[in-house]
């Protein structure tokens, strides 16, 4: 089934600013020889890529209103159809480091705290804007005033309304899985590690890991596993994707939110679930080949889709 509306969820949107550096010397003066600045957050890097690949899509963006201007501005000119409830406060800024030969430094900031009122207006909007046969992508960390509790409470909201969750949140746990109940879940590999407790280290040992996963209350498991490609279940099948080997990485910053959104975009072309694994790993290997958390190039996807192998575990 095809989704008729696809919105993605904000709670905690960043802007990515990355800085190009020779060579990182802690504790002296560093000169940066380039600057990039990027709308983004996960939620945000999958409604830019469907965006980008023709797939109509709302982002709705719980944001602080003190640095707001610079970030829809961006998100405007991307043509990213948004949804603010605006909160006191700064979207967090996260910067990235990088220094010759790819190596990344990455600071992580925090974002304001939500207060009642707010959650209270993302509630009313959310009913506004949810109907059956509408996806939500929930993604991100959560931020500060949002408790598991309410992070199921809105998940269980998109369910009752008819609608269907996708998830990338390492908020969620084999514990509350059941009441986020989501239609996919996309955890990286440290993140499908922390779900179950344990490091799976070859294919038979990550089907058990994804089969636990799915068996806690999420349909489609699709995990990013870095260099190593993408792992899936459904419960029934259970596909390896592997990717081939990148000769200069640009980024990895975005690459699991275009690996999603590559899924996304072959469930819309209904494609089978094979041929949806295969593209989800060549739109997250795509996506290292460009700068900060920009969408992956069309010709690097098509020539990375021909050579991703998929083979059933």
């Amino acid at each position: 089934m095809r989704f008729g509306k696809i919105i993605t969820l904000s709670l905690n949107p960043v802007a990515d600013i990355t800085l190009y550096v020779e060579e990182l010397r802690p504790g002296t003066e560093n000169q940066v020889c380039k600057e990039l600045y990027d709308a983004a957050g996960k939620a945000v890097d999958v409604s830019r890529v469907l965006q980008s690949y023709g797939l109509p899509n709302t982002a709705l963006i719980v944001a602080g209103e003190e640095n707001s201007r610079r970030y829809f501005d961006r998100l405007k000119d991307e043509n990213v159809a948004t949804r603010v409830i605006f909160t006191p406060g700064r979207i967090r800024e996260n910067i990235s480091i990088v220094s010759a030969g790819g190596a990344m430094t990455r600071l992580i900031r925090q974002g304001p705290t939500l207060r009642p009122r707010t959650i209270d207006e993302l509630e009313a909007v959310l009913e506004e804007e949810v109907a059956p046969s509408t996806l939500v992508v929930v993604a991100g960390l959560l931020p500060q005033g949002v408790t598991e509790e309410i992070f199921c409470e809105i998940c269980a909201f998109i369910r009752r309304s008819g609608g269907a969750v996708a998830l990338d949140s390492r908020d969620a746990t084999l514990a509350n899985l059941p009441k986020l109940q989501p239609w996919v879940i996309k955890p990286n590999y440290e993140e499908l590690c922390a779900l179950v407790g344990w490091r799976p280290a070859n294919d038979g040992e990550l089907k058990q890991a994804l089969q636990q996963v799915h068996e806690a209350g999420a349909s489609h498991v699709l995990a990013s596993l870095g260099p190593e490609g993408m792992a899936y279940t459904n419960g029934r099948v259970t596909y390896r994707a592997q990717v081939p080997q990148l000769e200069e990485v640009k980024s990895t910053v975005g690459a699991g939110d275009a690996a999603l959104a590559g899924f996304l975009i072959a469930h819309d072309y209904q494609y089978d679930l094979k041929r949806s694994v295969q593209l989800a790993a060549a739109f997250g290997t795509a996506s290292c080949l460009v700068e900060g958390t920009n969408p992956p190039r069309r010709i690097s996807v098509g020539m990375i889709n021909n050579q991703v192998t998929v083979y059933e575990i």
